[in-house]
């Protein structure tokens, strides 16, 4: 009976994160925003670097060819430490601001990059993707009212595999989901824009595009997601090492928005980053408790005995079946992160694998 009841827990919190959550998110009111085409306020769009000969050149000339007035517009490149050809390509290129660090991340790239910011409004871009022409446009235009301090934009893969469409579609569902309420819950670091006064720097070991919307909604602005603002790059690869730096380093940066985890506090993101963020990093050790709760029950039951079947043939055609190999890799990055995490790993930067 123990054993029992513990495995309709974990089928219940897997059920919750996957299926409930966005049900109950559903059922919020949306927020009615002010989103005005005609605002046109002065910009710094600030474009983290390292190691970006291959891609830096490409996005300059996206970004000095966006739909956006140029005597508004102000573009900065932090190089971080690059030791290939970006530096000297970017200094090719007349009336960009070049701002060269010793490599310490991309968090400390972008503190440095918003104090020489002269926008009003900070756009945070990754060198290694394009925007369409009016994505600036797109971006600032909900910044007209004046509750807003985060927007996302949406980003898409030129390429990429049938199982990871599948995840990003499920994450675009939870963003538009989110921002109903103005309480989208971090952003993507490729492509989203903040009010620089607003702005709070932020250690080096900590995620930005994550940790840095959740703290400015903490300090009492609304976060959205404007999926009319496009940037596009390739299909990212090395699923495993790219995954684990990532949740390792969303798990570490958890000790920064520990206040607005307080379930009881007027504007909290506790439910949210538990179902959305916490339970499905934790979803490795589920399926491993359920793995070993079916193993243990199938003795005496046909219908756990088809469960443990079941889990046994998809571990082993996951494999050969890409969308169950796909599935396998994240949860194994997960995995391996949060044991990092639990050892006390800290991954501030990062080598670019493109």
């Amino acid at each position: 009976m123990m054993f029992e009841v513990l495995l309709y827990i974990v089928l219940t919190l897997i059920f919750c994160t996957f299926i409930g959550y966005p049900i109950v998110l559903s059922m919020f009111s949306r927020k009615q925003y002010i989103i005005d085409d005609q605002f046109i306020p002065t910009v710094s769009i600030i474009i983290s670097a390292y190691n970006e000969e291959k891609h830096i050149e490409s996005k300059l000339n996206n970004t000095v060819k966006l739909v956006y007035p140029s005597d508004k517009l102000d573009i900065i490149v932090v190089n971080d430490g690059s030791t290939d050809k970006t530096e000297q390509i970017v200094k090719s290129f007349k009336g960009i601001k070049l701002i060269n660090l010793a490599h310490q991340g991309k968090t400390i790239a972008q503190n440095s990059g918003v104090k020489e910011a002269t926008g009003n409004i900070v756009v945070f871009s990754d060198a290694n993707n394009l925007y369409q022409p009016d994505a600036i446009k797109k971006l600032v235009a909900p910044f007209a009212d004046d509750r807003i301090g985060v927007v996302c934009g949406q980003l898409k893969y030129n390429q990429g595999s049938v199982a990871e469409s599948r995840y990003w579609s499920f994450e675009f569902m939870l963003k538009k989901l989110e921002s109903r309420r103005g309480s989208l819950l971090g952003a993507n670091g490729s492509i989203y824009a903040l009010r620089k006064d607003i702005y709070v720097p932020l250690p080096e070991d900590v995620i930005s595009d994550l940790i840095e919307p959740i703290k400015i909604f903490g300090n009492g602005k609304d976060v959205i997601f404007e999926s009319d603002a496009i940037a596009t790059e390739e299909s990212p690869g090395e699923t495993l090492y790219r995954k684990r730096r990532i949740i390792l380093r969303s798990l570490v940066s958890i000790k920064e928005i520990s206040n607005l985890l307080n379930p009881f506090r007027s504007r909290n993101i506790f439910f949210q980053f538990l179902f959305h963020k916490l339970l499905r990093w934790c979803l490795p050790f589920f399926l491993l408790s359920i793995l070993v709760l079916s193993l243990i029950l199938a003795e005496n039951s046909d219908l756990y005995r088809i469960l443990l079947i079941t889990q046994i043939a998809f571990y082993i055609g996951g494999w050969i079946i890409h969308p169950a190999r796909y599935f396998m890799l994240v949860n194994l990055a997960s995995l391996l992160a949060v044991i990092d995490w639990l050892t006390g790993r800290h991954q501030n930067t990062w080598n670019v694998v493109r």
